[in-house]
C-alpha cells in the first residue's frame, strides 16, 4: 500500500467524533441522515471544511494524498471508520463514497 497514514484520515474524521466535535456543530447534523447524500455533504460542509480550513498548507497536502490514495487504492476503511463515534443513528454503508465526498468538497472535485 503506497505510504497510506490511516491517522491522516483520522485527524480529519475526529471533526465527526461525537467526543470531540463542537457541541452545536453536533446539535446541527445529528438527526441527519448520513447516507443520504444530500444530507452527507451538509455534514461535510459544517463539521469537517470549517475544520479543513485552519489546517496548516503541509496538513492540507498530506490529507489531499491519502484521500487520493483511499479513491484509487483498495483500501480497508472499516477499521479507520470504528476508530470515529459517528453522532448518526447509521453506520455509513459506503465509507468510499463518504471520502469521495469529502475530497470533492475539500478540493472541487480536481484530483492531482
Amino acid at each position: 500500500m503506497s505510504n497510506l497514514r490511516k491517522e491522516d484520515i483520522i485527524t480529519l474524521l475526529k471533526y465527526l467524533d461525537f467526543d470531540i466535535m463542537a457541541e452545536e456543530v453536533c446539535d446541527s447534523i445529528y438527526d441527519l441522515d448520513i447516507n443520504n447524500e444530500e444530507q452527507q455533504l451538509q455534514v461535510i460542509r459544517t463539521a469537517i471544511v470549517p475544520a479543513y480550513r485552519d489546517f496548516n498548507p503541509l496538513e492540507k497536502e498530506s490529507i489531499k494524498k491519502v484521500l487520493g490514495i483511499c479513491l484509487q487504492e483498495d483500501v480497508l476503511l472499516d477499521d479507520i471508520f470504528q476508530r470515529i463515534s459517528f453522532p448518526f443513528d447509521n453506520e455509513i454503508i459506503d465509507k468510499k463514497i463518504f471520502l469521495e465526498n469529502i475530497y470533492k468538497e475539500l478540493f472541487d472535485g480536481q484530483r492531482s
